[in-house]
C-alpha cells in the first residue's frame, strides 16, 4: 500500500502548525466563537495550507467588524463611498463581514484622532480617509499594531497601514496637466488650482503632478495661484470669484477636490462659462451634467464603489477568508469626457 493513501490532515495537525490547541481549531472551523482574531486567522491560514478536508470557503467563522472613518458625506464622493461599503457588505455576506461608517466629529487633528481611536476599539479592521498630520499618523500607527489598517483615497506614509487603496494621485495630476495644456493650446495662459486640503497627501500629489507636466510640456501655461477650499463645496465659488477679480485673464481652472459645480457657477456669473477650461475630479451626477452642457471639459474618476470593494477584499484576505474577487491591483486613472460618458442606469 502506498503511504499516499495517507491519513488526511486532522485538527491536531492544524493545531500544531498554528501553535494553538485542538480545541481552538475546533472552535474556529465550526464557528463556535470565543477565539481571538489573531488565532482565528492563523488557524484558517494553516488549515488551507495543509488542505484539511472541509469547505473552508464556507467556514462559519465569527463576524468581522470593519470600521470606516471619514468626513461627513457633504460631497458626492463620500456619499458614494458609504454606498460602496454597503454594497461590499452585501457582496461578501458569505464571508461574514460588517461594515460600519463613523464620521469625524470635526476637521481638526484632535477630533480625527479621537474618532479613529474610538472606532478602532470594537473593530477587527480599520479603513481611514484622513489628511497627513503627525498626530493623526501616530494614532493610525497605534491602531495598525493591533488591527489591519487600509488607507483610502489618500495615503498616510509611516502609519504602518496594511495597504493603500486608490488611484495613483500623482499620475492623476499629470493626466490633468496634460489635458489642461492641450485644451488651452499654443496660446497658453494663466491657470488657477483649487485644492481641497494641502495637508491631504492625495491632493498635494495631484497638484504636484499637474504642475510638473505644465512646466515640462506646456511652459506657456502658468499657474497663477493655488487656493484651498477645505473640502467645502460651497467655498469654491467664492474662491474662483476672488481669483478672477485679481486676474481676469485666467484661462483654466484645475480642481483637485470636490466642488466643481461651484467653479462652474462662478464662471457663469462672470460670463466666462465655456470660455474657461475646467478639469476636475470625482465623476458623479453633477459633474456628468456639467460635462454634457460643456461647462466642464474633463473629469478624472476614482470609482469610489470599486475602492470600497477593494478595501473589504484586502481585509478578508488578511484574515484568510476566501473571496470570489481578483487580487488587488492599483486602480487606473479614468478620464471622463463628454463623448465617452457611460449610460445612465
Amino acid at each position: 500500500m502506498q503511504d499516499a493513501k495517507a491519513k488526511k490532515t486532522s485538527m491536531i495537525d492544524v493545531a500544531r502548525a498554528a501553535n494553538v490547541s485542538e480545541r481552538t481549531v475546533d472552535r474556529v472551523l465550526n464557528g463556535r466563537g470565543g477565539v481571538s482574531r489573531e488565532k482565528e486567522a492563523r488557524v484558517l491560514e494553516y488549515a488551507r495550507k495543509l488542505k484539511i478536508d472541509r469547505a473552508l470557503g464556507t467556514v462559519s467563522a465569527r463576524w468581522l467588524r470593519v470600521a470606516i472613518v471619514m468626513h461627513r458625506p457633504d460631497a458626492p464622493f463620500y456619499v458614494h463611498l458609504k454606498e460602496g461599503f454597503d454594497l461590499a457588505q452585501k457582496a461578501f455576506e458569505e464571508q461574514r463581514i460588517i461594515c460600519g461608517v463613523t464620521y469625524f466629529d470635526g476637521f481638526g487633528p484632535e477630533e480625527i484622532v479621537k474618532t479613529v481611536l474610538r472606532a478602532a476599539q470594537r473593530a477587527d479592521a480599520l479603513v481611514v480617509i484622513a489628511y497627513e498630520n503627525r498626530d493623526i499618523t501616530a494614532a493610525v500607527r497605534e491602531v495598525s499594531q493591533k488591527l489591519p489598517v487600509v488607507t483610502l483615497a489618500t495615503d498616510l506614509p509611516g502609519s504602518g497601514r496594511l495597504a493603500y487603496v486608490g488611484a495613483d494621485n500623482r499620475a492623476a495630476g499629470r493626466v490633468a496637466g496634460e489635458l489642461m495644456g492641450r485644451f488651452i493650446g499654443e496660446a497658453g495662459g494663466n491657470v488657477l488650482i483649487v485644492t481641497g486640503l494641502h495637508e491631504l497627501l492625495g491632493h498635494e500629489e495631484r497638484e504636484s503632478g499637474f504642475r510638473s507636466v505644465l512646466e515640462r510640456n506646456f511652459p506657456v501655461c502658468t499657474v497663477f495661484d493655488s487656493v484651498e477650499s477645505r473640502e467645502r463645496p460651497e467655498v469654491t465659488e467664492r474662491l474662483v470669484r476672488d481669483a478672477f477679480q485679481r486676474n481676469p485673464n485666467i484661462r483654466g481652472v484645475y480642481n483637485t477636490s470636490v466642488g466643481t459645480e461651484g467653479i462652474a457657477n462662478a464662471l457663469r456669473g462672470l460670463k466666462k462659462a465655456k470660455k474657461t477650461i475646467i478639469v476636475g475630479h470625482e465623476f458623479n451626477a453633477i459633474t456628468r451634467s456639467l460635462l454634457v452642457d460643456g461647462f466642464v471639459h474633463a473629469v478624472i474618476d476614482e470609482n469610489p464603489f470599486n475602492e470600497a470593494m477593494r478595501c473589504v477584499e484586502i481585509i478578508l484576505r488578511h484574515y484568510h477568508r476566501d473571496t470570489p474577487r481578483s487580487v488587488y491591483k492599483p486602480l487606473p486613472v479614468a478620464v471622463m469626457l463628454r463623448e465617452n460618458l457611460p449610460p445612465i442606469d
